[in-house]
């Protein structure tokens, strides 16, 4: 991996660490800040109802009796005179110095946490005639449950943060896979063409430099040097066509003319545009049909180029005395053209390959004939701009079998004639 993929990897693991820990710190201080509340609620609830009891008692007991009006489970009560702030009752026995200041001057209920003996205590005090109630309970019990709450919070999230960190990374490093093999095919396109634009212009240069010099020669001897001049543009031109139909293809830009295709009329056309050259070859061409020939919806001549393609190739490979052989048929809801040759076949590491840009199973047999590995990945691009689907494999014995596949056209509509009008019925 590069080093500017390394550092956009390690910038999508880092926005996605960011924003998955930002995620679990806002989580975890709400839920923190719930569990918190929820838990000095239930005390502040159990003192609210603890004054009321004590309020029970107090109207029930004379005021030297509440030495043994006891409370337990963590609770005691101070009665404070509301005029002179003097304590009325302590069973408890609590320092009331360490009582907030505020109790005795309050008139309304008031909830007050502050320490006592070293403990935290929550404290309720409300008017209740002429004194001032005091309930308090230690919350020292609902500090130990927040304190391990947080704790599980923090070590919950670490992992968390590490777990999602290696996940990041995992996520990302897959992510850049598809984007790092487009980028280096991309790299690869690039550099092909260059090469294979660069031959016939420095054989165009070349060329050039001798008609210079031999500029006062008879046209005659500079014959064959335009005729290389015109060969070197025309295959500069199929190439620059084939780059400009796969850009194209791309984009999701070929324009199709589609209309219905016979596709035994189809290969019955292709097998006489390349007789001449199996002829030379003396190798066999056959068309295989059944009775109903299908009638698929595509554009003639993008077809028909796809079948000169893979009929161009089935007969480079196929050596002298061999035979290649059109099958037309209808398979469920396609039509198949299928071209078989008697040649050497594929290599299997190239299987996958042949469809891709530039991609020669044979480098310099392929350039010496001029081909550039363009063919099958226009056919390619066609027959899936058709909605259709292209495979090439080896065929058992020997040679291999092109399978062109195309959507059916919908049936034409049945025209039936009754007396002097004409009704137009799908059939």
């Amino acid at each position: 991996m590069t080093a500017d993929f390394r550092r956009t990897r390690w910038r999508i693991v880092a926005w996605s660490m960011a924003v998955v820990t930002a995620i679990l710190l806002a989580t975890g201080t709400i839920v923190y800040a719930v569990a918190t509340r929820a838990l000095m609620e239930s005390v502040d609830s159990t003192l609210i109802a603890s004054s009321a009891s004590a309020q029970t008692e107090l109207e029930e007991a004379e005021l030297h009796e509440l030495e043994q009006v006891g409370f337990r489970a963590g609770l005691f009560y101070v009665v404070v005179d509301a005029k002179d702030g003097t304590v009325v009752s302590n069973p408890q026995e609590v320092d009331v110095a360490q009582l907030p200041r505020d109790i005795a001057v309050s008139t309304s209920p008031q909830f007050f946490t502050t320490d006592i003996n070293g403990d935290a205590v929550r404290i309720y005090a409300r008017s209740i005639g002429g004194e001032i109630l005091v309930v308090g309970e230690t919350v020292v019990p609902q500090q130990a449950a927040s304190q391990q709450l947080l704790t599980v919070l923090l070590l919950g999230g670490g992992i968390g943060i590490f777990l999602s960190l290696c996940a990041g990374w995992l996520l990302a490093s897959r992510s850049l896979v598809p984007i790092q093999r487009a980028f280096n095919r991309q790299q690869e396109f690039v550099a092909d063409a260059s090469h294979e634009l660069r031959t016939p212009l420095t054989i165009l240069h070349s060329t050039a430099d001798l008609l210079d010099q031999q500029i006062d020669q008879p046209n005659a001897q500079n014959r064959i040097l335009v005729d290389e001049l015109r060969q070197e543009i025309a295959r500069m031109e199929r190439l620059t066509r084939d780059l400009l139909t796969l850009a194209r293809s791309d984009r999701g830009e070929l324009l199709l003319s589609v209309g219905r295709v016979d596709l035994r009329a189809l290969a019955n056309d292709l097998k006489r545009r390349v007789e001449v050259l199996a002829h030379a070859r003396a190798i066999e061409l056959t068309v295989h049909s059944t009775e109903a020939a299908p009638v698929v919806e595509g554009d003639p001549d993008r077809l028909q180029q796809v079948g000169l393609i893979v009929m161009d190739n089935a007969l480079n490979h196929t050596p002298r005395g061999g035979n290649v052989t059109i099958n037309v048929r209808q398979a469920e809801s396609v039509g198949v053209l299928e071209v078989e040759d008697t040649g050497e076949g594929i290599p299997a590491e190239h299987l996958h390959r042949v469809f891709e840009r530039f991609h020669r199973v044979d480098t310099s047999r392929s350039r010496s004939r001029g081909g550039a590995g363009l063919g099958l990945a226009i056919a390619h691009a066609l027959v899936v701009a058709h909605g259709g689907r292209i495979s090439i494999g080896n065929r058992p014995g020997g040679g291999t079998c092109v399978r062109i596949e195309i959507p059916l056209a919908p049936p034409e509509p049945e025209i039936v004639e009754l007396g002097s009008e004409v009704e137009v019925t799908p059939s």
